[in-house]
């Protein structure tokens, strides 16, 4: 039995080295191209209660350790109302906003003065201890953020809520170019001495755009955000989600406007979620991003050596007819591919016939980890969309395998006659495709 034990123990450890041994594959390019990046990173009061909160404090120290130039931005809105409860003064909140009193503002300096001391001290003791430790590694926090009131809306007074006017850009690049963490809270002063309790999320938000941050990243608890789509450009954001009525989408939309390229949403409760997120091809939330992103594009010289790395196992299977590189360097113009940050995980290519309104769809393939998805139609569908441009009415395709696949898509089946003669003549009888027609305008 002690045998049997041992020998489960040794399995489990061979498999946990495995994993780590593949996450730290996946992670090492994400490790390069992230040094020297500036994330905006925000966590909200109640990510800040959390029990995770002191285990994604730590992966921000990893990530600073990393080289990653951290700004951290956190909220205090619960720590506010419980402390408000506690002394029995009821705020008011008008158009989800609350109305910043004195009594407020005091509680309010007092809550979020806690918070980030609290947020310090763990940071402090996550850089200052093994495998973190560096010398030249600090969080850094005080006054970065001039403020101006919210003012007078609706006839309502919001007296001292307010929202950012200016970022000390020069301080905080200064302070992250040292390597330091630097904390912001959701505070800011005007130019006279007033002080303005501002929403951490347009605080994270204004802070990102002003320093043209690479990432803006929130980590939240709330379930709505957790069932948003994996991924989503800015054209879709604005368009699908924006009836959600989630203020925090309509921040990250503005931000994104303002030149931000990525947002990431992470949910707490995922374990290791923000290095996941940020360290692993797939990552473990949303991505919010304002270019194209796993979506089909037309092919490029670059692309071919990934494309060579995802047609050989299909040809070595005979699912793929066979291409030499010089074949794919020449005919490059007429593939189309969809990439992962690197990785090419779709192509296919559109070859017209010479004196014919009729193309011919070919090497259609879908990287293996990535076939549960809907990327083999969207490869389709875009070859279809550059087959219209050029004035084609109709496309086929030759397949061993894939034959009720192309069915379900409105594929019809065809004879060899039915094939342009030059494409007849060059038919390879051995392979005995099917041979598959759609018409465009269907």
């Amino acid at each position: 039995m002690r045998i049997h034990s041992t020998y489960l123990s040794l399995a489990v450890m061979s498999k946990n080295n495995k994993n780590l041994v593949s996450f730290f594959r996946e992670a090492t390019p994400y490790i390069h191209s992230h040094r020297g990046k500036t994330f905006v990173i925000a966590l909200s009061g109640e990510v800040l209660e959390h029990t995770k909160a002191h285990e994604v404090l730590s992966d921000i120290a990893v990530l600073s350790s990393l080289g990653a130039r951290i700004v951290l931005v956190h909220g205090a809105r619960p720590q506010i109302d419980q402390q408000l409860k506690k002394i029995n003064h009821q705020a008011k909140v008008h158009n989800g906003l609350r109305i910043t009193d004195s009594k407020t503002l005091e509680i309010s300096k007092a809550s979020i003065g806690t918070a980030r001391l609290e947020i310090e001290n763990h940071l402090n003791q996550a850089l200052n201890k093994p495998p973190v430790v560096n010398s030249s590694l600090g969080i850094i926090s005080g006054n970065f953020l001039t403020a101006k009131p919210l003012g007078v809306i609706d006839g309502v007074d919001y007296q001292h809520t307010g929202k950012v006017r200016k970022v000390n850009n020069a301080l905080v690049r200064s302070l992250l170019g040292q390597g330091n963490i630097v904390l912001v809270s959701p505070l800011g002063y005007s130019p006279t001495g007033q002080v303005y309790n501002i929403l951490y999320e347009e605080v994270a938000g204004y802070v990102a755009s002003s320093l043209k941050a690479n990432k803006l990243i929130f980590l939240h608890n709330n379930k709505h955000l957790s069932e948003l789509p994996r991924h989503c450009n800015l054209e879709q954001l604005d368009r699908d989600l924006m009836h959600e009525h989630i203020s925090l989408l309509h921040v990250i939309s503005k931000t994104m406007h303002m030149g931000v390229e990525r947002t990431h949403l992470i949910d707490i409760e995922s374990q290791g979620g923000l290095l996941l997120e940020l360290y692993t091809r797939d990552g473990i939330g949303s991505m919010l991003s304002t270019k194209l992103y796993d979506e089909p594009r037309e092919a490029k010289t670059d692309d071919i050596n990934g494309m060579i790395t995802l047609i050989r196992p299909l040809e070595a299977q005979g699912t793929l007819a066979k291409r030499t590189r010089a074949q794919l360097e020449l005919d490059i113009s007429s593939f189309s591919v969809i990439e992962r940050d690197g990785l090419i995980i779709g192509c296919a290519a559109l070859h017209t016939i010479d004196n014919s309104d009729v193309a011919e769809l070919s090497c259609l393939a879908i990287h293996e980890d990535y076939r549960s998805g809907s990327r083999g139609v969207a490869l389709v569908e875009h070859i279809q969309e550059r087959a219209k441009k050029e004035g084609l009415k109709k496309i086929f395709v030759l397949t061993t395998q894939s034959i009720d696949w192309f069915r379900e898509r409105g594929f019809k089946e065809h004879e060899l006659s039915d094939l342009p003669l030059a494409r007849q003549k060059s038919y390879n009888k051995e392979r005995n495709s099917k041979i598959l027609f759609v018409d465009l305008d269907s």
